[in-house]
């Protein structure tokens, strides 16, 4: 068990604690978001090349916010992604999701059990991958989202909002959540 020191509920009972491993999974949808993410911070790159010669101080600085927009997309999303994985650790309780602190046990974010309609297993055959409480994050996202130029098409950056990342031994995980009555759909990649 972890030293984890989170505030719980009246009755409520750690099941599992998980520590999340310091890496990485993807699925076939992250693999083209990273293809597309490269392709879009190859134009940007094009864009601010050709724009230093540009006496259009205007148009520079949509180029420059595009460039940034792409380097982030490309690059800062996954650091921001590792420290998260290294400073957060998950819990499963009797009665809700928890993803907490390390350090300090503040929690993040939590849902309660009643309020998860169905959980995905996404994972390898080492049983590596992330568990996704609720419908996982589609590649161009649903008719009415917004994307950062179009209305109605693009890619769908948007992370699944309560979802354990990178968690080994997913096939200890799931008779936890198979006691209490949740299904959990699995996927393998």
């Amino acid at each position: 068990m972890l030293p984890i020191k989170m505030i719980l509920n009246h009755n409520e009972i750690i099941l599992k604690e998980i520590l999340p491993k310091k890496s990485f999974f993807f699925n076939i949808t992250e693999k083209l978001r990273i293809v597309f993410s490269i392709f879009y911070l190859a134009i940007a790159v094009f864009f601010v090349t050709n724009t230093l010669n540009s006496s259009f101080w205007l148009f520079s600085i949509i180029v420059i916010g595009i460039f940034c927009n792409a380097l982030y997309i490309t690059f800062f999303r996954w650091i921001l992604k590792y420290w998260k994985l290294k400073n957060n650790c998950y819990v499963i309780t009797n009665q809700r999701i928890v993803i907490v602190e390390k350090f300090n046990g503040k929690i993040l974010k939590y849902k309660k059990l009643n309020e998860i309609e169905q959980v995905n297993a996404e994972m390898n055959a080492n049983y590596f991958g992330n568990i996704i409480f609720g419908k996982p994050e589609s590649l161009s996202g649903e008719n009415n989202d917004n994307f950062y130029f179009f209305r109605k098409r693009g890619i769908n950056f948007t992370e699944d909002k309560y979802a354990f990342l990178s968690v080994e031994n997913i096939n200890e995980i799931i008779p936890v959540f198979n006691e209490l009555g949740l299904k959990v759909n699995k996927t393998f990649y």
